[in-house]
């Protein structure tokens, strides 16, 4: 043994013309077999992800990864999966999908929130079916060997992610299948229940870099596309107007319908000949706490804009049916008149709403009158005509609201189950100084009467102005001439004020 190790210690090295006769892949093999180790290593770690995936995860770790209605993933899940794209993007472009069920409130109200849940389930797995024959969506998870692409929110709320970059309108295109195939009826106990699916999408990276930032962007895609912009539901940087003021605005007003922040005044509507009062329009103000009591015009627009509108709009009529019935003992024959915004009508449950409130209140709809603007026939004319007819069905009155500002209305003026039009205030209030108001009041009286409508003139300030309207052929009037706007509460005293002003004929009128 020592020989050995002796021969060993003192054996020379190769010489540079015996390594030569060495064959070339003795001296690369260790190198190779270094980089077939490291691709194996990556393979196992990418197996055991995959794995990881398709196993169930454990009972705390599902509960923090999964939403407790659906059992979808939730955002935390997606946060997870999304982290190393939203770092190393690559040149790659990829596109956020939000979807939002509608008018889900009422199928809670109708069904309780168990029997709701159960539809909220079966409409994941919906969309989800929808979304994992796309192999550019993200896979969340595998399931029964099915790839789950859906990210329950919570609520109503759902999201995918998809690599948009060999397809730049894939987003566009799944979100508008989604929305055309997913919105069939459920069926829950042999009954089937209607909802609609409304989707925004945000890109990354052109729209924003945090996962956070993409679903503000999408929401607000979401709410334009829903009420202003049906064919498009790609977020734009022009809708970054709705942030900040706006949309604290917004969320504060949701709060203050809650907490009973709003107001409600009123503005009689007279018969002009005999000053009998035929109505009291109804007209919301906002005690804000912060800014101090709010106008229509400071928040109405906004509402409309971003969604709110008929969270305020239920709020009105709650109130104001709810007055109808305290004023009806006294005043039976009394009418109040709520507009309503072209928003309103595309809410298939409004004319269910209506029928509730006159029902549990004991008022009759013939006491309330619908005001609706002429936008309402140019947003989707098909729709807002079907759905006055419903309402006029139903026993309410109908009024056409700024009559004259609007192109349209003309043609579909035949076909509106209205009983009055209103002439805008614009021309009215300068009626006795130019001849174009004359001119164009006079048409708008006479295409009213021809069609057997009533006409309200709106902003009557002087008497000539009343005198002239009585000579075109005008009955009835709005405005600061009579009175301004006034709290709901004051109906009485201001009754009682009229009778004594304008003599025994200024009664309440039957109609």
């Amino acid at each position: 043994m020592r020989v050995l190790t002796a021969c060993l210690l003192v054996s020379p090295l190769p010489t540079i013309a015996e390594t030569a006769t060495i064959p070339a892949w003795l001296l690369w093999w260790p190198l190779a077999l270094v980089v077939v180790i490291l691709l194996l290593l990556w393979r196992i770690r990418v197996l055991q992800q995959q794995l990881r995936r398709q196993q169930p995860a454990t009972a705390p770790e599902h509960s923090l990864l999964h939403d407790e209605i659906s059992g979808y993933p939730n955002k935390e899940l997606l946060r997870r999966q999304l982290k190393p794209l939203l770092q190393q993007s690559d040149g790659k472009r990829f596109a956020l999908l939000l979807f939002k069920v509608t008018q889900f409130e009422q199928i809670n109200e109708a069904l309780g929130y168990q029997n709701s849940n159960l539809l909220l389930m079966q409409l994941a797995h919906r969309i989800n079916e929808q979304l994992h024959q796309h192999e550019a969506l993200l896979c969340l998870e595998w399931r029964e060997q099915k790839a789950i692409r859906l990210c329950h929110l919570g609520g109503v709320d759902f999201v995918a992610w998809a690599d948009v970059t060999a397809k730049p309108y894939l987003a566009e295109q799944v979100a508008k299948q989604v929305e055309q195939s997913v919105t069939e009826p459920l069926m829950l106990q042999s009954s089937a229940m209607s909802y609609h699916l409304v989707s925004g999408i945000a890109c990354l990276p052109e729209h924003g870099s945090q996962l956070n930032e993409l679903l503000d962007r999408a929401y607000l895609a979401l709410q334009h596309h829903r009420w202003q912009a049906p064919d498009n539901a790609v977020f734009d940087p022009s809708l970054l107007s709705y942030t900040d003021g706006k949309l604290r605005l917004m969320a504060e007003l949701r709060q203050g319908i809650e907490q009973n922040q709003l107001m409600l005044y009123v503005q009689p509507q007279i018969e002009l000949k005999q000053r009998r009062l035929l109505a009291f329009e109804v007209l919301v103000r906002w005690q804000h706490p912060r800014l101090g009591l709010l106008a229509p015009e400071d928040f109405l627009e906004t509402a409309e804009e971003l969604g709110v509108i008929y969270s305020l709009t239920e709020w009105v009529l709650q109130h104001a049916i709810a007055s109808l019935a305290a004023l009806k003992a006294d005043f039976p024959t009394m009418k109040l008149a709520v507009n309503l915004s072209s928003k309103d009508l595309l809410q298939d449950e409004l004319v269910d709403y209506l029928h509730t409130l006159l029902h549990e209140h004991e008022v009759k709809p013939a006491n309330l009158v619908l005001e609706l603007t002429e936008r309402a026939l140019t947003d989707d004319p098909v729709q807002a005509i079907t759905m006055l007819q419903r309402l006029k069905n139903l026993g309410v009155e109908l009024a056409l609201d700024d009559f004259g500002t609007g192109f349209s209305s003309l043609f579909y003026l035949r076909q509106l189950p209205i009983s009055h039009v209103k002439i805008d205030c614009s021309f009215i209030n300068d009626l006795h100084k130019s001849d174009t108001h004359v001119a164009i009041a006079g048409a708008i009286i006479d295409i009213a009467r021809n069609l057997g409508l009533g006409v309200v003139a709106e902003g009557i300030e002087e008497e000539l102005v009343e005198q002239k309207l009585l000579r075109m052929g005008c009955t009835r009037g709005q405005g600061f001439y009579y009175s301004r706007p006034f709290e709901l509460a004051g109906i009485q005293p201001w009754l009682r004020q009229w009778q004594q002003s304008s003599g025994p004929a200024a009664q309440l009128s039957p109609e």
